[in-house]
């Protein structure tokens, strides 16, 4: 099953480019759905129906679901949230917050996202699309796997040893809760469930994430600290759609100062997803409602293109340590690597040649450390930051 996620910054539009993307794969005759795990969910305003926790089928080949995150809690959280909630509220807090502070950030689009792997084993469908929760939720979301992996193999069974001792002690001498077997054989449980979901979205073949952005400096800005984690955490982006572009006859009228500002960030946006394909989707006169507009909308988007196929292989960026050091590898297939020029302004590394700029997010790991040397090798340019803290300085 092929697997598209988009995500973005709240308000870019995302929702409507994920509902035009598969009714578009639908209309190619792909057995569709289309989900939504953003708890604000927004699917069923896009396409002017209603929608819920199960698959409603919309037209030929499209169904579509908006996830209710608190069954899935209950589902895959609720004997752990019991202990946790328990555990707060023996040390004071009052029973509402103790509640709220008993799911942790990230676990709630994870949950959400769990859906897609019972559609993947079914085999019901041939594309699934996801309209993601803004960024940073996504963010959290993607990177909730490894926290959970790292719990499960550093602590997890020592943790379980040692509570198994203490729990007759403990019983006698304190009401603190401590957690039980089933705690324990839950959070076992779910360790396997999202690690099969994050082997089903790491795998490029069959999965990738699209970023949803408009040419304004904070979205784009927000894109590529995206952008940056995803490809730390291996996860396959495959292009980027700037949405709400102003269309050429808005020179003529009072927006004409915003179609120009439109057009510098449209090329910073080049600038920062190259070598991905970047789509571009125009402001509509109208809102956006029902399928056969969102059909418009990817007729905008992609023209004759497949949406469902996929648009880039490859990382383009990646980040390793090797002892000390910190390696940032980048594709530059085009680069003139005779008049190169780098330099670290901030959180973001600088690429220049001639009249071609490439800006990078820094992970916070690299932000503040010094360039060591950079080197290419074929069409990727390898640059070294030294593992001793230091500002950074131009090349």
């Amino acid at each position: 099953m092929r697997i598209i996620l988009f995500t973005g910054k709240g308000g870019v539009g995302k929702t409507t480019i994920s509902a035009a993307t598969a009714v578009r794969c639908a209309q190619l005759g792909y057995r569709t759905i289309v989900i939504s795990t953003d708890i604000a969910h927004s699917l069923a305003d896009a396409f002017g129906e209603e929608i819920g926790n199960e698959p409603v089928s919309l037209m030929d080949n499209l169904c579509a679901q908006e996830i209710d995150v608190n069954e899935e809690i209950k589902a895959h959280w609720g004997t752990i949230q019991d202990f946790v909630t328990s555990f707060l509220t023996k040390q004071g807090f009052d029973a509402i917050i103790a509640e709220e502070f008993s799911v942790f950030p990230g676990t709630e689009e994870m949950f959400s996202l769990m859906k897609l792997n019972s559609h993947y084993e079914s085999g019901k469908y041939d594309v699934a699309i996801v309209d993601c929760a803004p960024t940073g939720a996504t963010i959290r979301m993607l990177s909730f796997p490894d926290i959970l992996k790292w719990y499960m193999e550093k602590l997890f069974n020592l943790e379980r040893k040692l509570v198994r001792t203490l729990r007759p002690i403990a019983q006698k001498i304190t009401k603190i809760p401590l957690p039980s077997d089933d705690v324990y054989i839950s959070f076992e449980e779910l360790y396997k469930k999202v690690g099969n979901i994050k082997d089903i979205l790491m795998n490029p073949k069959e999965a990738s994430i699209r970023l949803v952005c408009n040419a304004e400096k904070m979205v784009i800005k927000e894109s590529q600290r995206a952008y940056t984690y995803l490809n730390l955490f291996g996860y396959p982006v495959d292009s980027v759609v700037v949405n709400r572009l102003l269309p050429s006859e808005a020179r003529k009228s009072y927006l004409q100062h915003w179609k120009s500002i439109q057009e510098k960030y449209l090329k910073e946006v080049e600038e920062a997803f190259g070598p991905l394909p970047i789509f571009h989707v125009k402001f509509f006169e109208r809102e956006i409602s029902g399928a056969g507009d969102l059909s418009l909308v990817a007729d905008d988007t992609y023209g004759e293109s497949d949406p469902a196929k996929i648009l880039y292989r490859g990382k383009p960026m990646q980040i390793k340590q090797k002892g000390k050091d910190y390696n940032l590898s980048l594709k530059l297939p085009f680069m003139d690597k005779e008049n190169l020029d780098m330099w670290v302004r901030g959180d973001e590394l600088i690429l220049q040649v001639d009249n071609f700029k490439r800006n990078i997010f820094l992970p916070r790991t690299l932000v503040d450390k010094k360039i060591k040397n950079a080197e290419f090798l074929g069409n990727t340019l390898h640059i070294t930051f030294e593992g001793e803290k230091d500002g950074g300085k131009k090349k």
